[in-house]
């Protein structure tokens, strides 16, 4: 008899609970700050600004509670595409060839050879979904769509909802145009992942993996009213986030009714940092720039069954390290066939680890704006300049641009190749959030070392990103 009830346990639990099969929900947020979460700014002791976020996300926080949260975990780029080609891969932005935001009508993509975390998941029969903003591949081109990339099904705006997050008018459906929608590009999304959720996997043993790539709280913004009315400034900006964390709880909600949560890994970033003042604080810089405001995101892990719950977490992590994870959670061995950036950190989400070491540093390069470089290792971060930018608040990014025009061409592409740093300042992030105190003059050994790395991983990286004017 008690030979009996131990089988029948293992049946039951292998049938309710495939913990080597987890479904997967990749909450993404568009030019989201630091410092626009409740749950990160209340961790931010001592702000002094006069006009501090004012956004309220107990949705988020909610998740933050149940799960973990990252204070040093680092995006794919200080731009979307690249930041979201970075996500997808495991492979670091300019590795991959996606060297700035994709413009219409434009060369650059995310090749159809990159391997993306959907078709990883397809060898182990999930079912998978995107919904949301894509900016991987370029309109007017024939270049792969979600759906050619892993994706069973897709919702998607090539950038940014047109004319704004109120009634956008430029998703497609597996391809499809939709027309003018009516209603708020979050919930629209957040909408229409739902449903496939119902007719796809209700009651299904298949595991599933859906992006919920938002367009908030990105320009331009619009949310409901009685979520605006409530701020003083930056209204409509504070209340896209609102609207979003809305639309967060609406995906929690469907998980808990449908008994799911328990077997869902659920992950919250952004792409890259806020363009608006204080959003980023206490991290120096914003979006566009290889400064801690501009890479340095929120990034929230639940999975209530492995995950600690409430845990804040100081580990070094990056979007590239997220392919990696999700191989090892669902025993899916790594592509062999190319050079991985990102690393496997399952034991520092499940709380048995702390720390784990590196092989290589967290490296950032954007021709675009300076600092041009970035290397991340252990506590301290080297920057590497053509030319300096003093401290401020407020970074003007159309004045402060190495190049014109503002989007990728041919002579980006000339540039890019031969661009290197030749100015260095060195921040012990540890002791130096800020990045107020450059160091370099005190540690010539330091900064001459991860000046090599930063110099090497900079000609390697670009060499196979590759000529986009010269393959066509």
């Amino acid at each position: 008899i008690l030979l009996y009830i131990l089988l029948s346990s293992f049946i039951i639990s292998g049938c309710s609970n495939n913990s080597s099969s987890p479904n997967v929900v990749l909450f993404l947020a568009d030019d989201l700050g630091y410092n626009d979460l409740t749950c990160y700014r209340n961790n931010n002791h001592g702000q002094s600004m006069e006009f501090p976020p004012t956004s309220n996300t107990p949705n988020i926080d909610k998740l933050a509670e149940s799960g973990i949260r990252f204070t040093d975990f680092y995006c794919g780029a200080a731009v979307c595409s690249p930041s979201r080609s970075a996500l997808m891969t495991g492979r670091n932005a300019t590795r991959v060839g996606i060297y700035n935001w994709i413009p219409e009508n434009s060369p650059m993509h995310m090749r159809a050879s990159e391997i993306t975390i959907a078709e990883l998941l397809k060898k182990k029969n999930y079912k998978t979904g995107h919904f949301g903003k894509w900016h991987l591949t370029s309109r007017g081109t024939s270049q792969p769509l979600p759906n050619d990339q892993g994706f069973d099904y897709s919702f998607y705006a090539y950038n940014n909802a047109i004319p704004s997050h109120h009634n956008p008018e430029n998703y497609y459906r597996n391809g499809t145009p939709v027309g003018k929608l009516e209603g708020y590009a979050c919930q629209l999304v957040v909408d229409e992942a739902i449903k496939w959720l119902d007719d796809e996997n209700k009651e299904s043993e298949t595991p599933f993996y859906i992006n919920v790539w938002f367009n908030e709280p990105h320009l331009k913004v619009a949310a409901p009213d009685e979520l605006t009315k409530r701020h003083q400034y930056n209204q409509e900006y504070y209340g896209a986030i609102e609207n979003m964390d809305v639309a967060v709880g609406r995906v929690m909600d469907y998980l808990k009714k449908n008994n799911l949560l328990d077997n869902t890994i659920v992950m919250f970033t952004s792409d890259n940092g806020s363009r608006w003042d204080n959003s980023n604080d206490p991290l120096r810089g914003e979006k566009c720039f290889n400064y801690e405001g501009g890479i340095r995101e929120p990034f929230i892990v639940s999975y209530p069954p492995k995950v600690p719950q409430g845990k804040i977490s100081n580990f070094t992590g990056s979007f590239t390290d997220v392919l990696p994870t999700m191989a090892s959670i669902t025993g899916i061995p790594l592509p062999s066939d190319r050079k991985y950036d990102g690393m496997d950190i399952s034991p520092v989400f499940y709380g048995l680890k702390d720390d784990l070491k590196r092989a290589e540093p967290i490296f950032f390069y954007r021709y675009f704006h300076d600092p041009i470089c970035m290397v991340r290792k252990g506590d301290w971060t080297l920057l590497g300049y053509q030319k300096l930018i003093p401290l401020s608040e407020t970074l003007n990014e159309g004045d402060l641009a190495n190049i014109r025009p503002w989007s990728f061409e041919e002579n980006h592409m000339d540039y890019l190749t031969t661009l290197v740093p030749t100015i260095f300042e060195l921040y012990n992030l540890k002791e130096d959030v800020e990045q107020e105190n450059d160091l370099a003059d005190q540690y010539p050994e330091l900064v001459e070392e991860m000046k090599k790395q930063m110099l090497h991983l900079r000609s390697e990286m670009v060499k196979e990103g590759g000529d986009w004017y010269a393959e066509n």
